[in-house]
């Protein structure tokens, strides 16, 4: 082994036995005998930390045979000062000193700690250790001011240069630690010293700089967002954690700071705000001062080394380290918080009110140039310190829109402005002039994210509405979408433990203070069960007129519920992203009793609604659906679920069963959330452990995927393998028919590569792979991920209990289903299977969620297509034993691949029965809905259970005991946010000791199962995506049509606002590039919530980009004709060409300035090339415009999905019979299957030309309304 830089021998790296030389070990670890029975952390903690630094101990109990006394290991860090293990044993007071009078005494052994050393990169010949450490001088915490200049707003200094105050580099873990002390005040006024620890990631540091002057040598380490900071617990706190464990770490001893100021306490009474001086000064702005100037102590040998190795390990870790000898630190306190005019607070003055003279001058800004502002500013592209009072005076002077527009484009450029005065002097910032017309159906949203450092604020941007949003129109800039989120916004904060209280206590002062923006504090309003799943809510600033309980007592008469989580999901509901038809008569609304036998309900969730209304819907949708949909999930008032078309249901009439009858509400409009349309299935970790496990080969999984990677690779160079694959494996946003038409239309040919097709084909390539890699994500051809319904006529067979845990592979006693699925290859086309597949709903964590059921061909239900029909007849509805599904918009997986179908048939569901959930003795109010949040975002284990039980079924199989019992814990943790019962996760019992090698943890066994064998397949492929610019545009379409300036004029202002809404979209949900959002096909994980989800969201908001653009371009040129549309599309088109023609010359060149000279060359990457997707939302246009019109629509889907067909139109009745939330008291037409007494019969409907208009048809009969609404 090399020796030390210096020359000095190194450590021994051994784990042997201690030799003379010990003291040179890099730390020591200690055997613990004879250790007796009850015996805690805290014990090993007393009895030994007067030895040393302690930074792990772990006990194990006594085993009863081979080990009759527990036994400990204890490590320590550095070595401690004396040997005492040598002795062999050494004697510790026990509590109970009537068995041990004299002591316990307990035997010992030592050996070495491996210490491990990282060969320099930069310069090989150097080795240094990869936990490096310094002793420091001092720490200045402050900000950037400029690219060679920091502002210390707070400094630390010791005289003592002990380990409270040291900088350590963690190079394996890639982490920067500093260890400092800090005077706090105490209750009765005195100040005593506490230890703080901040941990930075090294990966966020792209520069740092070393300094040397006046004789020290000192760093600056400019972060881009807030560390963790971390207390040191006090001897009180870490004895009771301690006393409960059997293992501990040294981070035990640390717990999360959030606010640090000069009074523990002072913070928790005002609310979040992101002017530091508000209420109360400041003690440390953790949040804000996120650039450290360190000074290590380089006194001495030690020091010298650890600077050179420091600099070393920086550039080693990608960080640049720039040597400057002339660098500014100021250490202003004027900000430009002391300018801006100030709200009054109730009992409150402002802080600064008594510093400033009596002539300071204030700058009043209206709200949203304000809340711009503060967006700068919480996201750092502007410096508080930087921000002038001339700056405020002429920001306040413009238009408050030309204001707004500019601090805008400061924001959507992502970049750290040094001079903020550049706004009115560049005429790309005058200029930025971003589209302010948005879709009916959306709402400019703002947004806050809390962490437990910050408040980061977002500009608006374009989101669809719903209902409150909708009624309360005239006040939407006065809702506050909230996030919770951990630094970074890299995802939510982790579940409760010792050491995160004082992340809820910030929880809980948002949600109980409020956010303060500008003049105006949001108060917290609701949240929904989507939102409270993200850790998200709602907020709202009450005007004169109205006040959040307001907006709470017209969201629906809920009064009655008095269970907290149910209560807050029932207001939840009026949060649900939805569509409201305007154009659609009120429905005649009718009600239905639910099927139910045994227990069950066969219905849960799902209605009916006439054929004409499903028309409207589409064509007020303006829906991309490729076939007339056969469900809609919906909101209606109190009313939820599915309706599915049905031909009994006639004009208006829609079917409301009791189960989708929540409360009642004013609301009377049909809201739409999302039409039923088809998706291919994928296999992913769950499913394929449980087929596994139910007797599906290895051999069947490995077969689909090599043939999967086999196509994947021949697709990159034959369309026709492409265009297969891509019909075959349709996504959720039905985005590979979009790809597979486009090739098909020749946009990458031997002749022409277009860029954006070829880029889109890449990223498929890459986005499926990834999945495969991360997800074992491997599509099924042969399958359906659809909407589940349920079978009004009582045709098909339903499950039966005798079959369950039985051999019999009987056909004719399985269950039944009805499903027809869309052709993907030629529009307008179905076919229905038939035979045996697997039916299961994601996530399947137990073996009797996925079943074996028939799929049959019944003409009565050949009007439904792109849904799954499960049976209303049987012992037990279908849809419940599929992962406790139900029929409210729930989509369910149906294969019917041979090879999948697995050996058993009948593994009997689980039976899991949600526990009671409390009720109060009182109404609920405001106040029970905060502290649920909270107390659901503490205790939310379903991720963890998910993680467990992925391992532990790899180990012992998913219908072991634990297996078993973590799918119970994993449904109790689903229905949580309704019933408010956590699941209790057990670390010791349900924590895997070692984990499968594809989970990619540190403790790991290689895996022979299915999955790992996937993982070994598919770790060696290349899954990185990265944008070509470089190819040539399609000529067909620049050389199509003579376009005029004007023309091209109008397309490129245009383009600039579609550029601006896509990035702006692009940064909110952390995507590279254009490509992730017009396709949906994310390369990077959600912060919160699941891929799935995030897909959602990401189709449904370039959908509202689309349409806000496609109105615009229709608008700019002259109307919708063939003629018209054609040339500005290509016009679109060719603007885009010389946009990335120029940003070609400057990348091989270089840029020209505004003063002529010739800047660095241009990166070619997706944050600096212009944005080329603009002409592609009118995909089916760009294909007939380069097939010279030759493009046959009846064959495209694309344009049978465009088509302009007028609306049906139907005379809209007001009836004064109609209730608070659309009920119409009249008499009802259902099948009568909808009305049996829990008997199996099949019913024949009755056709149209047997009803008269206004009569019930024959084995019908009337009914009254619901009267229980507390579902």
């Amino acid at each position: 082994m090399p020796p030390r830089a210096d020359g000095s021998p190194r450590p021994r790296q051994g784990g042997k036995p201690l030799a003379s030389n010990w003291k040179n070990c890099a730390g020591v670890s200690v055997k613990v005998d004879g250790l007796p029975p009850k015996v805690t952390s805290e014990n090993l903690l007393q009895w030994f930390s007067n030895y040393g630094t302690i930074t792990f101990c772990n006990i194990t109990e006594a085993t009863g045979k081979t080990q009759t006394s527990a036994s400990a290991v204890v490590n320590f860090e550095p070595v401690p000062s004396t040997a005492f293990w040598e002795a062999g044993s050494v004697v510790v007071q026990h509590s109970d000193t009537a068995k041990y009078p004299e002591g316990l005494r307990l035997r010992l052994c030592a050996e070495s700690r491996r210490e491990r050393w990282f060969k320099s990169r930069i310069d090989p010949d150097v080795h240094y250790p990869t936990k490096i450490t310094a002793r420091l001088s001092s720490l200045g915490l402050g900000s950037m001011i400029g690219p060679a200049a920091i502002n210390i707003r707070k400094s630390v200094t010791s005289s003592n240069g002990t380990n409270d105050f040291s900088l350590e580099l963690d190079v394996l873990a890639k982490r920067l630690i500093i260890y400092f002390p800090l005077a706090v005040k105490q209750d009765d006024g005195h100040y005593h010293t506490k230890q703080l620890k901040l941990l930075a990631e090294l990966s966020q540091l792209q520069t740092a700089v070393y300094i040397t002057e006046k004789g020290q040598e000192a760093f600056i380490l400019p972060f881009p967002i807030p560390p963790q900071y971390f207390w040191k617990f006090d001897e009180l706190e870490r004895a009771a954690f301690a006393s409960r464990r059997t293992n501990w770490r040294a981070q035990d001893s640390w717990k999360r700071a959030t606010d640090i100021m000069e009074d523990d306490t002072s913070s928790l009474n005002f609310p979040v705000s992101a002017n530091p001086v508000s209420f109360r000064p400041a003690f440390l702005d953790v949040g804000r001062w996120t650039a450290f100037r360190v000074v290590v102590n380089a006194t001495n040998g030690p020091g010298k080394l650890a600077i050179q190795h420091l600099k070393l390990a920086l550039e080693d870790l990608n960080t640049t380290l720039q040597v400057c000898d002339q660098f500014l630190v100021g250490n202003s306190t004027t900000t430009m918080w002391d300018y801006l005019d100030h709200h009054s607070v109730e009992g409150e003055q402002h802080a600064l009110a008594s510093l400033l003279p009596s002539n300071t001058p204030f700058v009043h800004l209206d709200f949203g140039v304000r809340y711009q502002l503060e967006v700068c500013i919480t996201r750092r592209v502007l410096n508080e310190h930087t921000v002038s009072l001339e700056f405020l005076e002429k920001l306040a002077a413009l238009h408050p829109l030309d204001a707004k527009h500019r601090l805008e484009f400061l924001v959507d450029q992502e970049e750290v402005v040094h001079n903020p005065m550049d706004i009115f002097a560049k005429r790309t910032v005058a200029s930025y002039r971003p589209a302010t017309r948005i879709p009916h159906y959306c709402v400019l949203a703002r947004k806050a994210t809390i962490t437990p450092t910050s408040l980061l604020l977002s500009s608006p941007a374009v989101e669809t509405s719903n209902r409150v949003l909708r009624y309360f129109n005239q006040s939407q800039d006065r809702f506050l979408r909230v996030q919770f989120v951990d630094e970074a916004e890299s995802g939510r904060m982790t579940m409760n433990s010792h050491n995160k209280e004082e992340i809820w206590k910030k929880l809980l002062r948002t949600l109980y203070e409020g956010i303060q923006i500008g003049d105006r504090r949001y108060e917290f309003l609701a949240f929904g069960s989507s939102q409270l799943r993200q850790s998200g809510a709602y907020f709202f600033c009450p005007t004169d007129h109205v006040s959040c309980e307001d907006i709470r007592q017209w969201m629906g008469q809920v009064s009655h519920i008095r269970i907290v989580a149910k209560y807050a999901a029932r207001l939840g509901q009026c949060f649900s992203t939805t569509r409201e038809m305007k154009g659609v008569p009120i429905p005649d609304v009718r009600p239905i009793p639910d099927i139910e036998r045994n227990g069950y309900c066969f219905t849960d969730g799902v209605g009916m609604i006439s054929g004409f209304m499903a028309r409207m819907i589409v064509e007020e949708l303006t829906l991309e659906v490729y076939n007339d949909p056969s469900a809609f999930q919906f909101r209606m008032g109190g009313c939820k679920g599915v309706l599915v078309v049905w031909p009994q249901a006639k004009r208006s009439e829609v079917y409301i069963r009791q189960s989708q009858e929540k409360f009642k509400a004013d609301a009377k409009s049909l809201e739409i959330i999302k039409c039923a349309k088809y998706t291919s299935a994928t296999l992913n970790r769950q499913t394929i452990t449980i087929l596994e496990s139910l007797g599906v080969p290895k051999k069947a999984f490995m077969d689909i995927l090599e043939k999967q990677i086999s196509l994947y690779e021949e697709a990159a160079k034959d369309n026709r393998v492409a265009i297969g694959m891509l019909k075959k494996c349709v996504d959720e946003n039905q985005s590979t028919l979009v790809l597979a038409e486009l090739l098909q239309a020749g946009f990458k040919t031997n002749d022409c590569q277009e860029p954006f097709v070829v880029n889109l084909l890449n990223l498929w390539r890459s986005w499926s792979l990834k999945l495969l890699k991360e997800k074992a994500r491997i599509a099924i051809e042969q399958s359906a991920f659809v909407l589940g319904c349920v079978d009004e006529a009582g045709t098909l067979r339903g499950h039966s209990n005798a079959t369950e845990g039985t051999s019999d592979k009987d056909i004719n006693k399985l269950p039944q289903i009805f499903l027809q699925v869309s052709d993907s290859k030629v529009y307008n086309t179905t076919k229905v299977i038939e035979g045996i597949c697997v039916v299961g709903r994601n996530p399947s964590l137990h073996p009797g969620d996925i079943r074996v059921v028939e799929a049959v061909d019944i003409p009565e239900l050949r009007h439904l297509k792109d849904v799954v029909v499960f049976p209303s007849t049987g012992d037990r509805p279908v849809p419940n034993m599929l992962s406790g599904g139900d029929l409210d918009g729930d989509d369910f997986f149906v294969i019917w691949e041979p090879t999948l179908i697995p050996e058993k048939w009948n593994h009997p569901a689980m039976n899991y029965t949600s526990p009671p959930p409390q009720q109060l003795d009182r109404d609920v109010n405001v106040d029970d809905l905060r502290d649920f949040f909270v107390n659901y975002m503490k205790n939310d284990v379903l991720p963890l259970i998910a993680t467990s039980h992925l391992a532990l079924a790899d180990r012992f199989g998913p219908g072991s005991p634990v297996c078993r019992r973590l799918a119970e814990l994993h449904s109790k943790a689903v229905d949580y946010p309704k019933t408010g019962e956590p699941a209790e996760f057990n670390h010791a019992m349900h924590n895997p000791q070692d984990w499968p090698h594809f989970m990619e943890k540190r403790q790991r066994y290689t895996s022979q199962h299915a999955l790992g064998l996937i993982y070994d397949r598919v770790i060696k492929q290349s899954i990185e995506f990265r944008p070509d610019w470089e190819n040539a545009f399609d000529k067909r379409i620049l050389n199509r049509f003579q376009l005029d300036t004007a023309m091209l004029k109008s397309a490129r202002q245009i383009k600039g606002q579609y550029d601006a809404a896509v990035r702006r979209v692009l940064s909110h949900h952390n995507l590279d590039n254009e490509f992730e959002l017009y396709t949906s096909w994310a390369m990077s994980k959600p912060a919160v919530g699941s891929d799935y989800k995030r897909q959602e969201e990401l189709g449904r908001e370039f959908d509202a980009i689309k349409d806000r653009f496609r109105a615009l371009c229709f608008e700019a040129a002259g109307g919708r004709d063939e003629d018209k549309i054609d040339r500005f599309v290509a016009a679109m088109y060719k603007i885009t060409e010389q946009e990335i023609a120029i940003a070609l010359f400057e990348h091989r060149r270089g840029a020209t300035n505004e003063a002529s000279s010739i800047t660095p060359a241009r990166k070619l990457e997706t944050k600096s090339m212009p944005l080329i997707s603009f002409p592609w939302i009118f995909p089916w246009v760009m294909i007939q415009v380069a097939s010279d019109g030759k493009c046959d629509p009846k064959r495209s889907i694309l344009a049978a999905a465009h088509r302009f067909m007028p609306v049906p139109t139907l005379p809209i009745v007001h009836d004064a019979s109609v209730d608070a939330f659309g009920l119409i008291d009249s008499q009802a037409t259902l099948p009568k299957s909808a009305l049996n007494d829990g008997a199996d019969e099949k019913v024949v409907v009755t056709s149209e030309e047997e009803r008269e208009e206004g009569e019930l048809p024959q084995g019908m009969e009337a009914m009254s309304l619901f009267e229980d609404f507390d579902n």
